[in-house]
């Protein structure tokens, strides 16, 4: 089946994983008072790690359905919280 391929998983994961997390280190940035060096070394290392564990996640289950779910589900948390942050501080 499609959906169950490798290609499927690596796409779904790449785009996915990116997406929640640039969007969690988002939130992170603007909760977190840090100077704007120290929050992008922070931001990259972390965003990076995330990420390759959300593409191993994927790799690691039978259906995509669980992860993907997961992962849309947390993304869009995120984004609501981003664009609150974003209304409130009137950028």
């Amino acid at each position: 089946m499609w959906s169950e391929s490798l290609w499927s998983k690596t796409l779904i994961g790449f785009l996915l994983g990116f997406l929640l997390s640039m969007s969690l280190f988002m939130n992170i940035g603007f909760i977190v008072p840090l100077p704007r060096d120290v929050f992008l070394f922070i931001a990259v290392i972390g965003g990076f790690t995330l990420w390759s564990a959300l593409i191993s996640w994927f790799y690691c289950v039978q259906s995509l359905k669980k992860p993907a779910l997961i992962c849309l589900v947390g993304f869009l948390v995120t984004a609501m919280i981003n664009a609150w942050f974003y209304i409130q501080e009137g950028v």
